[in-house]
């Protein structure tokens, strides 16, 4: 235990985080409707914004926005603030694909201790010490991090229907249910259900089944 907390300190005092994370053109939307054209990051739970690049970013939540959607090089991505459950606040989640069910993605575990150190929506950083760090630590130390693995964020996802109260959490849990949820949600539509069980789909084609459902099992 003590060694483990040990790694855990040097990880968060000492590595040289590399950061991808940037600053980009995006629109903020209000809950009030009114929309506004300017800079935007996410950090963690919480939206970074500025009208432009000189400006002092201000800090946005679930409080006033609705969601933000960030403009690409002509790609579109959209978060919004979901209540995904009755006890936790509403998280941003991007939607994925949006109709009659919409799939959202939630990057990062609100469980996990690596998830709540780095930002999910950055590149997790790699375990390179600056010159300066490493006169800072023995050569137990530095061989104790560089032995250390900081994993890539999780990823959920879940789906909801304008009648839901919350969403549908498709792969969350120790064990991955998520064709049984699946096949649970879409029971309305027979042929995503046979479909599951016949293992003719795999949990890489949820946007296809979500958008499949959107398309044509409503017009069934």
């Amino acid at each position: 235990m003590k060694k483990l907390y040990k790694t855990i300190t040097i990880i968060l005092f000492f590595v040289s985080l590399k950061s991808y994370s940037q600053t980009r053109e995006a629109i903020i939307h209000f809950k009030d409707g009114d929309s506004i054209e300017g800079f935007a990051s996410l950090k963690f739970n919480k939206i970074k914004f500025k009208v432009t690049p000189e400006d002092k970013p201000d800090t946005w939540d679930e409080e006033f926005v609705k969601k933000i959607t960030f403009l690409d090089f002509g790609v579109t991505r959209t978060f919004e603030y979901v209540k995904l459950n009755s006890l936790d606040k509403p998280k941003l989640v991007e939607i994925i694909t949006q109709g009659e069910a919409t799939l959202y993605k939630k990057i990062g575990s609100d469980f996990s201790l690596t998830d709540m150190i780095y930002n999910p929506y950055d590149d997790r950083p790699d375990n390179t010490l600056s010159p300066t760090l490493k006169t800072q630590l023995g050569s137990q130390a530095q061989q104790q991090l560089s032995n250390s693995n900081v994993s890539e964020p999780s990823t959920f996802y879940y789906i909801k229907k304008p009648k839901d109260k919350y969403p549908t959490c498709l792969n969350c849990g120790v064990i991955n249910a998520w064709r049984k949820n699946t096949s649970k949600f879409f029971s309305d539509c027979d042929f995503i259900v046979k479909k599951l069980k016949g293992d003719k789909w795999v949990f890489e084609d949820i946007k296809e089944i979500v958008e499949f459902y959107n398309d044509i099992c409503l017009g069934e």
